[in-house]
């Protein structure tokens, strides 16, 4: 098993030797601190996702209301712009339009791989682009609040949340950044300064981002507040992904 900028650890016997998962854990745990996420390959089988990814916070239950979802494209929907279809997806953070805080982490591992290319994850580290905002630009996006909804496939379903706040925050001492370059609802006043950091954030995110494809039992595990992520088009309807959403612990 393979993990990213982990290549002498293993998972294999995670569960077995209580010291060595402690060390395991710490080593993985630094790394999501550092990238702000870690790409696991070569999982072996019943190795148990969900049960290493309790520790580090309560699940949020997802669109289906249970706590593990199934990521799987639904017929007749892809013709909106949903998670759960083929289409390519826009750079986003996850729960923008929750009414309190979103998901700290998320944390997706694969079933079953698409046949024939694309359905990658596709992720930038955003804080780079909010350090480099100018004083008056981040006290703007932490000041104004902003009405966001949800996409039009989970409107479809009767699913559709919408809130109101602003694009940063910080939460403890945490820079929480809500993104979504098509789901956030622009009042006249507001689309000059806003549109300028949405635009720049997509063409960095477009120039720069990192592709995950994934094989059988991968596990991909990002922070939400910090990661912008996306996914690109694919044809084969089998790919399967289950998908947790971690809250934050504070």
């Amino acid at each position: 098993m393979q993990c990213t900028y982990i290549s002498a650890l293993s998972f294999a016997d995670y569960g077995s030797h209580p010291e060595c998962d402690v060390a395991l854990r710490s080593a993985y745990t630094a790394l999501l601190e550092k990238n702000g996420y870690v790409h696991v390959t070569e999982v072996p089988d019943g190795f148990e996702h969900s049960r290493f990814l309790a520790g580090f916070g309560d699940f949020y239950p997802g669109p289906s209301g249970k706590l593990i979802d199934d990521i799987i494209a639904e017929p007749g929907m892809d013709d909106v712009y949903y998670g759960a279809n083929r289409r390519a997806l826009m750079p986003h953070t996850e729960g923008y339009e929750f009414d309190g805080l979103p998901p700290r982490y998320l944390a997706l591992w694969c079933i079953v791989p698409p046949v024939g290319g694309g359905g990658e994850t596709t992720l930038l580290d955003a804080y780079p682009l909010i350090e480099a905002l100018r004083v008056e630009e981040r006290n703007y996006l932490e000041t104004q609040p902003f009405d966001w909804q949800a996409s039009e496939g989970l409107r479809r379903r009767g699913l559709g949340q919408r809130s109101s706040h602003p694009i940063l925050e910080t939460i403890d001492g945490i820079t929480l950044l809500r993104f979504s370059y098509n789901n956030i609802l622009l009042l006249p006043g507001a689309v000059e300064p806003v549109a300028s950091f949405l635009n720049r954030t997509k063409q960095v995110f477009d120039a720069e981002h990192i592709t995950i494809k994934y094989q059988r039992n991968d596990l991909l595990h990002f922070d939400n507040w910090r990661m912008l992520h996306s996914r690109t088009e694919f044809e084969d309807a089998a790919r399967h992904l289950k998908r947790v959403q971690i809250r934050y612990r504070g």
